[in-house]
This record gives structure tokens, C-alpha cells and sequence, in this order.
């Protein structure tokens, strides 16, 4: 590509000298009289041609290449973001807003390809080709010529570079303005009905323009600055113009230049600094969007705390227990324990509730579980293996879990029950929507099972997009289940037939069952009680109203008449 660029580059430097060879020539003829130079006139013609066709040839191909290379980078580097944002921990997700990471990815990934296609590939690269060139030919020709083209440059650099460590600074205010806009909309969007049960669509309107007139403010005073620049500019390259114009027109008045030689430095002058006027814009957005690339990379070099170690193994198909080993856990150093010193030993195949009120312990618990991080203290092990010494993709493929709020995508009925499962054949779709009691709800739907299903899967019940996760879960036929309160927000009917279908589920399977409600565990093989991080008590239903004051508690206010 750089030879593209510096053949078509030769090509437009020749325009000008064969011009001047045409110049004078015409103007010999005009003084001493002979034979008109048609000749020259046609060869020169046709020399123009001939260099203007190949530069434009050269530069289409530079052009198509470097779209090509550059989209290239671009496709890669968004792919190795989004790979590196689903694979970042469980905490980073719960910390950041996935509307400011998306857009961030989306004006990084933007912010590159114009780095490296617009502003490198096209306003840099050639002009810097073009401008060497010139440079060369005029020391060749004239050095004071030269002289004269290259003195004003320093001092423009400089005043540029200034200008733009200012813009700089106030690109990345603008950035963090630009995503508060970003996150703000999608915050609205994704809570729309909220938004309009409460009466809000005014007030969000009215907040959305306020976030971007404060970004406005902030990216004007980057334009004054820009404004500043593009004067600077247009003054330093009018007084170079002028000083070759004073010197040319010396140089052919003294007799030690031709006119065509006069018309060569000025048009060599304008071959130079044309693409310094482009100066005044270039900078501004190198230093823009390099901002917006350093925000982008941010997410690349978020660590990735839970990885497979060297040498880890497969988890085996699990059949002994479940075992959590003097686990203690908190989310970070300023905070409490959220688990604090929890032991307990649960057999393959039990049913296992998790009581306790919000914030002591149980969904840290089911996450340790899942390995979404790991423990401080202590370990987990399912069969007697420590989790961090088994692979994810093993110990993630034998789990399911069905949360309070099922997540599905904007995708068909089929591909959210099939989610997860690399290969599947439709009629396993089917046989586990039918234990999930949900196949007659879904041949009813507009086109059965490839209905699509809306964003979060709006167009579905609460109860049906419940049974749609049974189905995803069954269909994943797990050793081990994790039921997230998945039935407290439910009506009765509902509830009725996801209890039916949840029992066909837990059959034979080591099962975790997170509920507020104790009605729904009563009968579980063992209970475990949480009480501020720790783990108060664990048995029967019975054992624990005589023993845990907490379970006593809670079963009082729930069963009370």
C-alpha cells in the first residue's frame, strides 16, 4: 500500500514539471518566433493524461486496499471487545452500564477506523508522501525556494500542537457527557413501560436534552479552539504563499528563473500546503477519537479474574456431592463478609433450599456455585474437586439454572429454549416444552416455534416466559439445578403449572431452591439457613423451627393468621 501511495504521488508531482516544460516552450515560441511546438503541445497533453490516469488508477487501488485492511482491524478489535466484555467477571457487569460499554465499543470501534482510514490512510499518509516529494524536487531545483516552503512549518506545528493537548482534554469531558447521554437512553428505553405506567415521557424527554446540551457546552469549546487553529493556519500558509510568490518573481526577474519554473513553485507550493490546511482538522479528530479509542481499551484491559488454570481438568458427569468447605467471600476489601466461614455438605440428588432474608448470603452462594467468582477463603467442591481446578465449559455444561426473572432473547421460541446446546434437533425442543407444560402456549403463538419473541421477551408472560426457562433447563438436561426464586411473582394458576413442571424437573437432580416464600421448600431433602453472611443453621423443616431462630422467624410471619 505505501508504494501505491508514493507511485501516484510521483505521478501528480510530474503534472506540474511537465506544465513547465510546456510553459516555456510556448513562451520561447511567443518571443523568438519558429516553429509552432505543436509536438510538445500534444505530448505534453497527453503526458498529463497519461500521469493523471495512472495516479488516479494507483490511488483507487491504495484506496480499495486500505478500506479493506482498515475494516479489517476494525471487525477484529470490535470481535476481541465484545469477546473480552462477555468473559469479564460477574462483578464488573454488576458495576458498569452495559449501555455506556456498548457505546463505547460502538464510537471506539468508529473512533478507529476513522484514525486509521480518514485520518492516517487519507489526510496524513499521502499529503506527508506528497509533501516530501515536493520538498525534494524544490531543494533539487531551488533551495531558497524550498527554504521558504518548509520555514513557516515549525511554528504551525507547535501552535497546533498546543491547540490540540487543550482539545484533547476537553474531548474526554465530552466523552464522559456523550456516554451519560448514551446510558440515560438506554436506561429509558429498556424501563419504557415504567416510564409510561408512571407518566414520565415528559420529564425523560425533558432530562434526555438537558444530558445533551451539557455535552454540547463541553464539545463547543473544543470548536472555538478548532476555529483558532483553522486561522492560524490559513495566515501561515497565505505568508508562505506570498514569500514564494516575492522570491519567484525575484529569481525571474533577476533572470535566474524561467515563468514556467515561477508557475512550477507556486503550484509545488499549493501541492504542499493544500494538505496542510487539512491540518486544522486533522489533529482535532486524531485527538478525539484517539480519546474515544483509550475508553475502548479500557474494556480490553479490564483483567479477566476467572480463567481455567494450566492443566485443569474435565469435570466428570457429578454423583457423590456438593460441598462448600470453610468458604468465606466479600466483594471487596472496604466491605463486609458477604459469606463468612460456610461449610456444608450436600449428597447428589437432594433438594436443597437456600432461607434467609435479602443480603445474607444465598445469591452469593448460588455464584460461588457457578464459579462467577471464587471464594477468599476456603473452596468449593462438587465430588470432591476443588472448582478452580476444573475447567468452566465442564462445570458450567452440568448446571441450569432457572432465575426469578428469566432472561431470553430477541430471538425465536426454539432458539431460546435451544439456547446454550451447539446442536439440537427439534423434536428435543419439543418433548421439553411439553414437560415444561408450555408446548400448548407455544403452537398457539403467531408461528408456533419460531415466533419471535421480543426484546427480553416482552410478548410472553410472566408465567410463560418462566416455563419457556423450565424448557431451557430440562433441554439441558443438568446434574445439578439452581431454582432462583422462580415462582414469587407469579399468579396461582401460573404458579400451579410451573410446580408441576418443576417437579418433573428436579427428579434425580442435585437441586438448589432460592425462595422467600417457605411454602414452596417445606418438603426439601435440606434446608440452609443465612443469617448475615454466615450460615445459621441447615436440616428438615422440622429441626429448624427448634433450632433457628431465624427460620422460626420467618415461618412465623409467613404462616401467621
Amino acid at each position: 500500500m505505501f508504494l501505491l501511495v508514493m507511485v501516484s504521488s510521483g505521478f501528480d508531482i510530474t503534472v506540474p514539471f511537465i506544465s513547465q516544460k510546456l510553459i516555456d516552450k510556448l513562451i520561447e515560441f511567443f518571443k523568438d518566433g519558429g516553429v509552432p511546438p505543436i509536438k510538445m503541445l500534444i505530448f505534453s497533453a497527453l503526458g498529463i493524461l497519461v500521469a493523471t490516469l495512472m495516479s488516479s488508477i494507483m490511488r483507487s487501488l491504495y484506496d480499495y486496499n486500505l478500506f479493506k485492511n482498515v475494516t479489517q482491524i476494525e471487525d477484529d478489535l470490535r470481535r476481541r471487545v465484545f469477546e473480552k466484555y462477555v468473559k469479564l467477571h460477574v462483578l464488573f457487569h454488576h458495576g458498569s452500564s452495559s449501555g455506556q460499554i456498548i457505546g463505547r465499543l460502538e464510537r471506539g470501534a468508529t473512533a478507529v477506523y476513522a484514525i486509521l482510514h480518514d485520518i492516517f490512510g487519507h489526510n496524513l499518509l499521502p499529503p506527508l508522501i506528497v509533501f516530501v516529494g515536493v520538498m525534494t524536487v524544490l531543494l533539487y531545483k531551488n533551495a531558497w525556494i524550498a527554504l521558504v516552503v518548509f520555514l513557516p512549518l515549525p511554528v504551525y506545528i507547535l501552535s497546533v500542537k498546543r491547540i490540540t493537548e487543550k482539545i484533547y482534554e476537553i474531548e474526554k469531558q465530552a466523552n464522559d457527557k456523550y456516554e451519560a447521554v448514551t446510558k440515560e437512553s438506554y436506561d429509558v428505553a429498556a424501563n419504557i413501560f415504567t416510564v409510561k405506567k408512571f407518566f414520565q415521557e415528559e420529564e425523560e424527554a425533558i432530562n434526555q436534552s438537558r444530558l445533551l446540551r451539557e455535552f454540547r457546552e463541553v464539545q463547543y469549546s473544543a470548536e472555538r479552539l478548532w476555529s483558532v487553529m483553522g486561522n492560524i493556519q490559513t495566515f501561515i500558509s497565505t505568508l508562505s504563499r506570498i514569500g514564494i510568490i516575492l522570491v519567484g518573481g525575484f529569481l525571474v526577474v533577476w533572470g535566474k528563473s524561467s515563468i514556467g519554473e515561477f508557475v512550477l513553485y507556486i503550484t509545488l507550493h499549493g501541492m504542499a500546503y493544500a494538505p496542510m490546511a487539512q491540518l486544522s482538522h486533522v489533529f482535532p479528530r486524531l485527538r478525539r477519537n484517539t480519546a474515544r479509542v483509550e475508553r475502548l481499551f479500557t474494556v480490553l484491559d479490564e483483567p479477566v479474574l476467572i480463567v481455567d488454570r494450566p492443566g485443569a481438568k474435565n469435570l466428570t458427569a457429578h454423583k457423590d456431592s456438593v460441598e462448600f468447605k470453610n468458604v468465606s467471600f466479600r466483594y471487596s476489601e472496604k466491605r463486609r463478609w458477604a459469606l463468612n466461614n460456610v461449610n456444608a455438605t450436600i449428597p447428589a440428588g437432594s433438594t436443597v433450599a437456600l432461607v434467609g432474608r435479602s443480603g445474607s448470603g444465598k445469591t452469593t452462594f448460588v455464584n460461588l456455585l457457578l464459579r462467577s467468582f471464587d471464594p477468599e477463603i476456603g473452596s468449593v467442591l462438587i465430588d470432591g474437586n476443588d472448582l478452580r481446578n476444573v475447567t468452566r465449559e465442564s462445570l458450567l455444561s452440568q448446571i441450569a439454572v432457572v432465575p426469578q426473572e428469566v432472561d431470553l432473547f430477541s430471538r425465536t421460541i426454539f432458539e431460546n429454549i435451544a439456547y446454550g446446546k451447539r446442536e439440537v434437533d427439534k423434536e428435543d425442543v419439543i418433548r421439553a416444552a411439553k414437560t415444561a407444560l408450555s408446548h400448548d402456549f407455544i403452537v398457539n403463538t403467531e408461528h408456533g416455534y419460531d415466533t419471535l419473541v421480543g426484546e427480553r421477551g416482552i410478548k410472553l408472560s410472566g408465567g410463560e416466559r418462566q416455563r419457556i426457562g423450565i424448557a431451557r433447563a430440562i433441554l439441558r438436561d443438568p446434574s445439578i439445578l439452581i431454582l432462583d426464586e422462580a415462582t414469587s411473582h407469579l399468579d396461582t394458576e401460573s404458579e400451579r403449572l410451573i410446580a408441576k413442571a418443576t417437579d418433573a424437573l428436579i427428579k434425580d437432580r442435585t437441586t438448589f431452591i432460592v425462595a422467600h416464600r417457605l411454602s414452596t421448600i417445606l418438603g426439601a431433602d435440606m434446608i440452609l439457613v443465612f443469617r448475615g453472611g454466615e450460615l445459621e443453621a441447615m436440616g428438615k423443616h422440622e429441626e429448624l423451627l427448634k433450632k433457628s431462630p431465624t427460620y422460626q422467624k420467618l415461618y412465623s410471619m409467613q404462616f401467621s393468621k
